[in-house]
């Protein structure tokens, strides 16, 4: 017979699993087409983009820092490579190399500030999330960017599907789950993710580079964001001057919501994963039911603020990852 306790442990560390399947299906019972093949993997697509941008971010916060940048870098770097094909006439795949590329210096722009100088993460990245929109905008002129003719390529990162069933972006999403389930959570790099995050003087004193370990995470979200933002772009067609803003929220969303699933408070892929997709079955459900467009943000601020009081509980009152001081 199982315990109270461990059924308290089990709600707990699965509560989140519970809770999507439950909103799955209230959504099914109220919207019949909620549940078909299509919408299913509709609802994957949105989740693909916030959830690769997400892992970024638990990334990051598992090595002990923060980045606020994420949601920025990736609408300049989605801005940034369909200008380089709209405007420079540059093939697709140099275009998105050499915008990732420009992701990856951003991020390590940020290690430098935060790891070398001193300046918290959090007010290092709200800096640049600030920087980055007003590069965008510069980008853009102000207005949204269409072009006349994108190379052939264009679609394939955004619209194109796999057996013509399977949206690229899924795809992508399970390929940087695979990896970064291996490299979080079996690889000597991601014990020393966990380590610094966890004690970062401990760390130093068994002989980890401390500093090197947390420039290596801001590196991968900034590399996150730029593969997001390349997806966004090819997704969408043109480049807006907010083209990445509205993923800023969600993807913290996800994160903090992923850190109560599985362990008390730490955050992980598998969680970022699940928080992503209650997230988009949330959006999604709303658009097929018809709620008030207001309630979106109503929920999402709710869960937010849910998800981040959950991880604090469990942390003692710490949250991973934010210290201003």
């Amino acid at each position: 017979m199982i315990s109270k306790e461990n059924m308290a442990s089990v709600v707990r560390r699965y509560g989140v699993l519970f809770a999507l399947i439950a909103v799955f299906a209230v959504f099914s019972f109220m919207e019949p087409t909620f549940y078909s093949v299509r919408n299913i993997l509709s609802i994957i697509r949105q989740a693909s983009i916030t959830g690769i941008l997400a892992i970024g971010l638990t990334t990051v916060v598992i090595a002990g820092e923060f980045d606020m940048s994420f949601a920025s870098l990736a609408g300049f770097s989605g801005v940034l490579s369909l200008i380089l094909m709209g405007k420079v006439f540059m093939g697709a795949i140099p275009a998105w190399i050499l915008s990732v590329l420009a992701a990856l210096g951003i991020g390590a722009l940020n290690g430098l500030i935060i790891l070398f100088i001193g300046v918290p993460s959090i007010i290092t990245t709200i800096g640049m999330m600030t920087l980055l929109a007003g590069f965008t905008k510069w980008l853009t002129g102000g207005s949204t960017y269409y072009a006349a003719k994108f190379p052939d390529l264009f679609p394939f990162l955004g619209r194109s599907f796999l057996f013509e069933i399977i949206p690229m972006p899924v795809v992508i999403f399970g390929i940087v789950i695979t990896v970064f389930v291996v490299l979080l959570e079996h690889t000597k790099i991601g014990r020393f993710f966990h380590a610094v995050g966890g004690n970062p003087k401990a760390s130093e004193h068994v002989g980890i580079k401390v500093r090197r370990v947390k420039f290596i995470a801001l590196l991968i979200s900034g590399f996150m964001a730029g593969l997001a933002g390349i997806m966004i772009g090819s997704l969408l067609g043109s480049g807006a001057p907010g083209m990445g803003d509205g993923y800023l929220m969600p993807g913290i969303s996800a994160m903090f919501i992923g850190a109560v699933f599985l362990r008390d408070g730490v955050p992980n892929v598998w969680g970022t994963v699940i928080g992503s997709l209650l997230l988009s079955v949330l959006t999604n459900g709303f658009v097929m039911i018809n709620l008030p467009f207001y309630l979106k943000e109503i929920v999402l601020g709710s869960v937010l603020i849910g998800a981040v009081s959950m991880v604090a509980i469990f942390k003692k009152g710490s949250i991973p990852g934010v210290n201003l001081l």
